[in-house]
């Protein structure tokens, strides 16, 4: 028995004994019944009991059907929102005698019974895991339902600070993990699918790593995990390096991170992803001194759907008239099987691409996601690869071109301040000549 079923098993000891303190002969609807609950929950002192009612309130609200769960949201982040009038009293108070005391009244004025609720559900059996779920469901419910944001909020903090970096264990994933992680790396896997299992070997040959982040409370549940190729140089296109594996890891100077999946939907936003690829980067670099560049071949998501729209409402200045007319023969079926139509379109659409990594911007930031993660890691952009993904998606949704973004020890800390301090984005040589 692993050490987080061990410690499972012991909550349950624990609420089980506890349940015997409980009087839940309540009457109501279930929504009724799981938010009276919840007030209980919020004011227990108990130990046992405690326990037992968190195990109560998780397992009511995982029975709940859908349209019952969004009443029992809206409804907590109604009536356990923060008390403003409590906050006002306590800054009040703090304005008219400013000491340690009354700072600290004001601080725990300030935080709502929305957080305490879930912290209180986090002790039953499986309650990380069950409020993992549960933002996911309410994840579901946000655009309908804008006011459930500030629970969001409440929850994001919260989660954050529980799978905070120093709680994660990186694994190395290899033919040797169990096969129900092997099935969950096949399942997740949403950059470049895995078709089977031996599909899925051949991503963990010698030439191959794969790590990927676990948590003590959903221990055999991935958080998100890497894809990694040892080359020779910088590879620039996806295809080559599916086909291409035959080559030796200890011969090899490059590692190239080809697939980065987030496994847990409702962790969406809380930042894995950053310190994933540094952590990889030294394990790597301990294991195979040889390796000398880190860098990605990354998507260009939503670049085709961007650059359509533009197209059609006539808005992109950064082309001439004849390169937008070049451009719209991706308009044309089976564009890039054609040689003269890639001929005519590798130097516009690398120019788009380009102006829209690094010129289009919302609130100071790249537009595009993938950018926006890799600058804030300290990567720069390197180089935009032509017919990088030839497979229908990465026509599809990326006109088949693909990024890297090069992770230099050196320099990844200075990047990551300059982008975060000043909004700096860096950017090779090769790629400011295309600019615009």
């Amino acid at each position: 028995m692993t050490i987080g079923r061990f410690a499972k098993s012991i909550i349950e000891s624990i609420a089980d004994a506890g349940e015997k303190f409980l009087d839940l002969r309540l009457r109501g609807s279930p929504t009724r019944v799981l938010t009276r609950l919840c007030d209980d929950l919020i004011s227990h002192k108990g130990v046992a009991s405690g326990v037992a009612l968190a195990r109560e309130v998780v397992q009511r609200y995982q029975s709940l059907k859908s349209e019952e769960k969004l009443t029992f949201l809206l409804e907590i982040n109604r009536k356990f929102g923060p008390d403003m009038a409590g906050i006002k009293k306590a800054a009040d108070d703090f304005v008219l005698r400013p000491d340690e005391n009354r700072l600290r009244n004001l601080s725990d004025s300030m935080e709502s019974n929305r957080k305490k609720l879930f912290s209180r559900m986090n002790m039953a059996p499986n309650g990380t895991p069950a409020i993992v779920a549960l933002r996911q469901d309410l994840l579901g419910f946000t655009s309908d339902h804008p006011d459930l944001r500030e629970l969001d909020e409440d929850l994001k903090q919260l989660l954050t600070s529980w799978f905070n970096p120093g709680f994660l264990a990186l694994r190395k994933i290899d033919w040797d993990t169990e096969a129900s992680i092997l099935e969950k790396i096949i399942q997740y896997e949403a950059v470049h699918s895995i078709e089977n299992w031996h599909d899925l070997k051949q991503r963990l040959v010698a030439d191959r790593r794969c790590f990927a982040y676990f948590h003590p409370a959903l221990e055999d549940e991935p958080l998100i995990f890497v894809e990694v190729a040892l080359t020779k140089g910088i590879a620039s296109s996806i295809q080559t390096i599916f086909r291409d594996n035959g080559q030796k890891g200890e011969e090899a100077n490059t590692a190239i991170f080809y697939s980065i999946n987030n496994c847990q939907e409702g962790l969406r936003q809380i930042p894995l992803g950053n310190f994933l690829i540094k952590r990889v980067v030294t394990e790597l670099a301990q294991e195979l001194p040889s390796i000398k560049t880190y860098c990605t071949l990354s998507p260009v998501t939503g670049f085709a759907k961007w650059l359509r729209e533009e197209l059609s409402s006539d808005r992109i200045n950064i082309l001439s008239e004849k390169e937008k007319e070049i451009i719209r023969l991706i308009e044309k079926p089976d564009w890039h099987r054609d040689a003269e139509r890639r001929r005519l379109l590798e130097k516009p659409l690398i120019q788009a691409c380009a102006n829209y990594l690094v010129d289009i911007k919302k609130h100071g930031k790249p537009i595009n996601a993938v950018a926006r993660f890799h600058f804030g890691n300290g990567a720069s952009l390197h180089r935009i690869n032509w017919m990088g993904d030839t497979s229908n998606k990465g026509i599809n949704e990326y006109l088949g071109l693909l990024v890297n973004y090069l992770y230099d020890p050196k320099n990844i800390e200075s990047n990551h301040e300059a982008y975060v301090q000043q909004g700096k984005l860096a950017v090779s040589k090769s790629i400011r000549s295309v600019l615009t």
